[in-house]
């Protein structure tokens, strides 16, 4: 009996895989059609995003801060909403699949050479005296001014890197958690001490790590953004109802066979959440990718001050029940055996720190399509794990800024020695009357 159960099922399974090799067999081309055009279609939206974002021409300004900047880190808040406003985005067929149109990222970085810092902002050359108007519009007294850019002076490869005795270090951060979540921002930092003074600056804890670097030492950490469409808030909007949604407990009674369930009421820490939730979603925000580099040269090399230091700065915006940054440990230099694909270490490491800093030289964003990963990958180091994480401007603002008199007592700074009377004359002004008189404070 059973045996004759065995030679049934097998027959029907036989007839099965028949069934199925003549159907794939009469329609294969179909598939093989509608898989080329997938392909086709992805390879030619890379070649023409290629070509148009090689076409850019950028310029790099540099932030030079003066003794004091009085400000919080809401006067950058402002200057990060009017670059929000220069987003652009392809919005015919024309720009998406001939012209190959893609937003436009801005690039804020933080670079120490030797323990000198400097605070950048890359643009496009067009843009330039926007991004100078927004600055000046709320921070009067910084200058902003286009400098040559420093990408030139170092190592194009690691080959290169080699040769000049120098080792490499770098990795991204991501968020631990759902984008719609957020981390601690500026505001929650801002202690007063008995005068009323505030008495802390995040922006402290990068500069205790850049400062403290050694000569030839460098450390760039490189902050990517790409403005966000308005509505980007849309696609969470279950996860708030779902917050937002009361939660019930059976409380042992059964009527009539349904078990009664009674109301929980949502507890002080659910509502604080679900309020920094929904205020974090109603902001204006940034695709970002954050990236950072360490070069030093081999004798002094130390991966664990950058690697330990720059993410312990990072670990500062970690919000309670919230959001935090992690690293992302796919894209990090640091590799090992027992670590996947387990085969060549040392080739992955090669390759690991071609790859970052490549992406560091060039600003790069993660390819938008497919193919586009597929082309720009190798074997033993595929480019699928670089990824961007969506950031409120209030977030991007807490994690850079110009640095407040709390913590410019630093000498590592590069920073004017005069104070500035005024911004420059013939530059556009961003914000409404309301708006200027109270950052103008």
């Amino acid at each position: 009996m059973f045996d004759q159960i065995i030679s049934d099922f097998s027959i029907l399974l036989n007839n099965v895989w028949r069934v199925i090799y003549v159907f794939f067999g009469e329609i294969w081309w179909v598939l093989l059609f509608f898989i080329l055009l997938l392909i086709t279609h992805s390879v030619w939206l890379y070649w023409r995003q290629l070509i148009y974002k090689n076409s850019r021409k950028y310029v790099l300004l540099e932030i030079q801060i003066p003794r004091e900047v009085a400000k919080k880190p809401l006067g950058m808040e402002q200057v990060l909403k009017a670059i929000w406003g220069l987003r652009n985005w392809p919005e015919d067929f024309g720009e998406r699949y001939w012209k190959g149109e893609v937003t436009k990222w801005f690039t804020l970085e933080m670079v120490s050479f030797g323990g000198e810092i400097h605070f950048y902002i890359r643009t496009e050359g067009r843009q330039r005296d926007l991004v100078k108007a927004a600055f000046l519009s709320y921070y009067s007294d910084i200058e902003i001014m286009e400098v040559e850019d420093y990408i030139e002076s170092l190592p194009k490869n690691v080959n290169e890197l080699e040769n000049q005795d120098l080792d490499l270090w770098g990795s991204e951060i991501i968020l631990a958690k759902p984008d719609a979540l957020p981390i601690k921002m500026y505001d929650e930092f801002e202690l007063q001490d008995k005068e009323g003074e505030k008495t802390f600056d995040p922006i402290s804890s990068f500069l205790e790590v850049l400062g403290g670097l050694k000569k030839r030492e460098i450390v760039g950490i490189q902050i990517n953004i790409a403005p966000a469409p308005s509505d980007w808030g849309r696609r969470w909007m279950r996860l708030v109802e779902r917050l937002q949604k009361p939660k019930r407990v059976k409380t042992g009674v059964v009527r009539e066979g349904v078990a009664e369930l009674e109301k929980l009421p949502s507890t002080p820490g659910e509502i604080v959440a679900l309020k920094a939730i929904e205020e974090n979603l109603s902001d204006q925000a940034f695709n970002t990718l954050i990236r950072f580099i360490y070069i030093s040269p081999r004798a002094i090399f130390y991966d664990s001050f950058a690697r330990r230091g720059l993410i312990g700065a990072f670990n500062q915006f970690a919000a309670s029940g919230l959001n935090s940054f992690r690293q992302n440990y796919k894209m990090s230099t640091r590799t090992r055996a027992w670590v996947r694909p387990y085969i060549f270490p040392g080739w992955r490491n090669k390759l690991r720190r071609e790859r970052i800093l490549s992406s560091y030289l060039r600003r790069e964003m993660p390819e938008e399509t497919f193919m586009g990963r597929v082309l720009s990958s190798h074997p033993l180091n595929w480019n699928f794990h670089s990824r961007v994480v969506q950031l409120s401007v209030k977030a991007v603002a807490t994690l850079f800024h110009p640095p407040t008199r709390v913590v410019l007592t630093t000498p590592h700074i590069r920073r004017l020695e005069s104070r500035k009377a005024a911004p420059e004359v013939g530059l556009s002004i961003f914000g409404e009357e309301k708006s200027l008189e109270k950052f103008g404070q």
